[in-house]
């Protein structure tokens, strides 16, 4: 075939040849260096490197040892070629190449032939009708290759959803006939394809109305494979094609009917919530279709919700434990996982409380007052999440969720500790915290940011802070009592401690209840972990405040549970006999001492 028009020059015909041999060589090091230089090649001259390619290609992978390198390289160099380049015959031959080494076995995903399906899906990029044609041959239900086939068209749909849409008639029509003769091993492919094959759609509908993609027959096809992943493979023993079924149906319900939809509701949703009691990387799929359920379910624009409160309760109930479990999990390999978990089941609570506010609010509230861990856990964690979202809708339940959270401030179990620290930074933010109230959830990190560790030292010092008769410290470390696989006592500190940073130095309307109530947690001994953060918050105040020194010292004179200026100095003097003690104690503390001798 002609040399690529463009006018860069490029190396010899012979040093590309020979690169392409190496990627058959003995040593791993030379064939990865022989495909990064051939990859770059490939945009000088792409069609120099295809032909080279070629020339080895015959044969198969019997006759070259690293097929699937070489068809890799293939794949670059035919998405990199230029629409004047593209010749639909010397193509086709490459699409025979590729389709000829997938229907050879009957393995599924071996290395070569994924690679071998990369160059049928860049094909595709140039050409759809052509790769499509070329697929078709072999999609029918006596092929043993069908499997592999459905699987290419997958990766079409995922890598180039504009150019796949418009075959996605032709690839139903040739599918869901066969779709009850496909075998249980098989079932998770073809349920992944119509995954990407749906998404697809979706992908579409950002340009074009969805209505214009799928017409009476798409959506007849459609309908008629929702029902059977809905019916027979969402409840076979098999997890895989469980899963993978699911995660199909979660793609499918925006398409099909709202009268299929509605009717499928009952089945489709208890099947989901089953999945929960599996692992992390199970209940996140399940979570993602779930999501989708509730988005076509709940907030259609083409008719009322289809699920009632009684309806939503068993999957509000649901999903809280879940919130708590991925909200705290820290293992390394699960922890990714775990998060992106605890986002997609936040977006169901926020699509939830898009449409019934009131009554995910008093559901919320309810599950926090039995201070069951998971359950109060994982409803703290939401209010946190949902309290920016729906702060309108929430604006006149304003005191039923601070009564809640004063009902909290004396539980001892650190999960329920940490998710109430932070939702009384999110409260403060919002301006939730006035008067006394908001005094009292400041005492409450103040008070949590002087926990000590779990440090054998700290461990004494803590018990010695208990044993004293200077207050009231309710974290008598007792390591039988204390639930640690929720969270240590040294992150609710740090929580505590960037919480009250946090709301000093970002939120202006909470001047007024740190000032001057801050002064009165130097004097007590059960704060003293925390001076050193109390002292940053009250510089940052007074530096906010300078121009009005007056006004503050007014404010201190005017409470009379304010300590004296003398009281101040001297326990910070006191304080100064540990120089080393942790948070840069004595420089805090001469920072803000100017502070006590204005007063």
């Amino acid at each position: 075939m002609a040399s690529s028009s463009s006018g860069n020059s490029v190396p010899a015909a012979e040093a590309v040849q020979v690169l392409v041999s190496s990627l058959a060589d003995d040593s791993p090091i030379v064939r990865e260096a022989s495909m990064a230089a051939l990859k770059d090649i490939t945009s000088l001259n792409p069609l120099l490197v295809l032909d080279c390619c070629l020339t080895v290609s015959r044969g198969g992978r019997r006759r070259f040892g690293n097929i699937a390198g070489l068809f890799q390289v293939m794949s670059v160099a035919i998405q990199a070629l230029d629409k004047g380049d593209i010749d639909p015959n010397y193509l086709a031959k490459l699409a025979k190449i590729a389709t000829s080494e997938v229907i050879s076995t009957k393995e599924l995903n071996a290395d070569w032939q994924r690679a071998a399906a990369g160059v049928l899906v860049s094909i595709g990029s140039h050409m759809p009708d052509l790769m499509m044609e070329e697929i078709f041959l072999h999609l029918s239900g006596s092929n043993s290759a069908l499997p592999a086939m459905v699987q290419i068209l997958a990766d079409f749909a995922s890598s180039d959803a504009l150019q796949f849409t418009p075959h996605l008639k032709g690839v139903l029509a040739q599918v869901v006939p066969i779709l009850g003769n496909v075998r249980d091993i098989h079932r998770p492919i073809f349920a992944n394809a119509f995954k990407y094959w749906c998404q697809s759609c979706w992908q579409c509908s950002i340009d074009f109305p969805l209505s214009s993609v799928l017409d009476a027959d798409i959506m007849s096809f459609l309908n008629s494979a929702f029902e059977l992943l809905l019916r027979v493979w969402a409840i076979s023993r098999d997890l895989k094609v469980r899963l993978s079924s699911v995660e199909a149906l979660g793609q499918m319900v925006g398409l099909i009917t709202r009268t299929q939809l509605k009717a499928a509701l009952p089945r489709l949703i208890p099947t989901i919530l089953e999945l929960y009691k599996r692992d992390h990387d199970v209940a996140f799929v399940a979570t993602c279709s779930l999501h989708n359920v509730l988005n076509a379910s709940l907030l259609s624009e083409s008719g009322p919700p289809l699920l009632d409160l009684e309806d939503l309760t068993v999957i509000l109930s649901t999903l809280l434990p879940v919130v708590c479990r991925s909200n705290d999990k820290k293992e390394h390999s699960d922890f990714s996982v775990g998060l992106k978990t605890y986002n997609e089941v936040q977006h169901c609570f926020l699509t939830i409380g898009l449409v019934y506010p009131e009554d995910l609010f008093v559901f919320l509230l309810n599950k926090c007052k039995l201070k069951e861990e998971p359950q109060a856990v994982g409803a703290l964690c939401v209010l946190k999440h949902l309290l920016p979202r729906l702060s309108e809708a929430w604006h006149n339940k304003r005191p039923l969720l601070i009564e809640v959270v004063k009902l909290l401030l004396d539980e001892l179990n650190l999960g329920v500790c940490k998710a109430l620290a932070e939702l009384i930074v999110v409260m403060a933010s919002h301006c939730y915290l006035v008067g006394p109230s908001g005094e009292l959830f400041i005492e409450y990190l103040v008070r949590h940011s002087a926990m000590f560790g779990l440090h054998r030292d700290d461990t004494e010092r803590s018990r010695e802070l208990n044993s004293s008769n200077d207050g009231y410290y309710p974290f008598v470390y007792k390591k039988t009592e204390t639930k640690m696989e929720v969270g240590t006592l040294s992150e609710l500190r740090a929580i505590c401690e960037t919480g009250l940073l946090l709301i000093t130095v970002t939120v202006p309307e909470m001047e007024h209840v740190l000032w001057p109530f801050l002064l009165k947690m130097i004097i007590p001994r059960v704060y003293t972990g925390a001076v050193a953060t109390v002292c940053k918050c009250i510089s940052e105040l007074c530096r906010r405040r300078s121009s009005q020194s007056g006004a503050g010292v007014l404010e201190c004179k005017a409470r009379a549970d304010i300590p004296h200026p003398e009281e101040l100095f001297a326990r910070l003097v006191v304080l100064l006999h540990n120089p080393l003690a942790r948070e840069q104690l004595a420089t805090q503390i001469l920072t803000v001492s100017p502070v006590y001798l204005r007063l």
